[in-house]
């Protein structure tokens, strides 16, 4: 379904991402570790180009980009086959909340604006949020905004989804509502490329997850594999406590 290879990414001479491979097969839930300045984030926005990559290939559901000639219609196609969930939401302020959902499918997908309405309000009560239609960003708390940012994402119906640390802009009595919509997105069977610093959450949904420092993947197995018996030192110590239990 994703498939990377050899992706590296510069800014100027920082060498963020330093040749990476990886695989998600259709349907996995992984999870992306690491500690802040690994590249896990710059990982995820490479996958659809919202970065471009220095060098390499991203290649998903049989859409194969190469970045040393990546064109803008071939980047298109990859990116409508991706729905992303940014960590600020990235709402429209001065669109409703139904709006925000069904502008991308006008717009991207070329619905007419009755269906797109109704594949919107489809989207938003799998979130709970079908009372808040006429509502605008401003009028929610902050995790109804990213529930929103993933009805968005799901109307498109995308191959993929991914998710950029979809809780770190919440405060702490708000998250657990964003993450239960995420686990019900996964139990549809979505596959999902999560970067996230939520490790309870990473151990209970994935499949499999990976640890990331330094620009290259220092670890990667399952959930249980990865918090009870990491492989890798690096792994363990980032872990800590989490790991204990």
């Amino acid at each position: 379904m994703i498939k990377l290879e050899k992706l590296h990414k510069y800014y100027d001479r920082q060498h963020v991402l330093k040749g990476i491979d990886l695989t998600v097969e259709k349907g996995e839930v992984v999870a992306v570790l690491g500690p802040s300045g690994s590249g896990k984030s710059t990982l995820l926005r490479c996958i659809n180009f919202l970065e471009d990559p220095t060098s390499g290939i991203v290649e998903i559901g049989g859409k194969r980009v190469d970045a040393a000639t990546a064109k803008k219609k071939e980047i298109f196609a990859l990116r409508t086959a991706t729905g992303m969930v940014f960590q600020q939401y990235n709402l429209f302020k001065n669109l409703t909340v139904l709006q925000n959902v069904s502008v991308g499918l006008t717009s991207v997908k070329r619905m007419k604006k009755d269906a797109a309405d109704k594949k919107g309000i489809e989207m938003l009560e799998q979130v709970g949020l079908s009372s808040k239609l006429s509502h605008y960003p401003a009028q929610l708390s902050g995790g109804q905004q990213q529930r929103v940012g993933i009805a968005r994402a799901l109307a498109l119906d995308p191959e993929v989804l991914l998710f950029d640390e979809p809780t770190s802009s919440l405060d702490p009595e708000l998250v657990d509502e964003v993450l239960a919509t995420i686990r019900r997105v996964a139990d549809t069977g979505k596959t999902m490329f999560i970067v996230t610093h939520e490790l309870s959450f990473a151990r209970e949904i994935s499949d499999r997850v990976i640890f990331m420092e330094d620009g290259v993947i220092i670890e990667q197995g399952t959930a249980e594999q990865i918090f009870t018996e990491p492989a890798v030192e690096r792994t363990r110590q980032f872990l800590g406590k989490a790991v204990q239990g």
